[in-house]
């Protein structure tokens, strides 16, 4: 079975459009911090050439290695989940006993009913929370797991 990975992140071209921009954002703070600098005239100018510089590169290195984690991972293994503004979650399909699937959210019951973990999808577009629940259904079905419907 493949793995289901779902992540928000820019696209190519936008990414390559970004970095252009920056780059210039980042290439005219260096050129006037230099040339303010070379005239002796620490001013404003100066400042605003070096906060420019700064926060092209810092542009530059939030598009190309900075990026985010996947936002969902599903493997055969184990699911993990990194929903921006919720908690992180981490489940190994050995330890699931039980899956109730719901509108916005899907609850795993470990080790037998002992222990539920409630995975929030609500932050999610509508065809990721599809390919999602139709996923565990999958996944349910291929190790004998009871799933229900909410």
């Amino acid at each position: 079975m493949e793995e289901l990975t779902i992540n928000y992140e820019i696209s190519k071209k936008g990414r390559v459009a970004n970095i252009i921009i920056f780059s210039y954002f980042a290439a005219y703070g260096l050129y006037n911090c230099v040339k303010e600098g070379l005239a002796d005239n620490f001013n404003v100018l100066f400042y605003l050439g070096l906060l420019c510089f700064v926060a092209g590169a810092i542009l530059i290195l939030k598009n190309t290695v900075w990026q985010p984690a996947p936002i969902l991972s599903m493997s055969n293994n184990s699911i993990t989940s990194n929903i921006p503004g919720k908690k992180s979650f981490a489940i190994d399909w050995v330890n699931v006993s039980r899956v109730n699937i719901g509108p916005g959210y899907i609850t795993f019951q470990l080790n037998g009913g002992q222990k539920q973990q409630k995975l929030d999808l609500l932050p999610l577009k509508y065809e990721d929370l599809l390919a999602v629940k139709a996923k565990v259904m999958e996944l349910c079905e291929f190790k004998n797991i009871p799933y229900h419907n909410d």
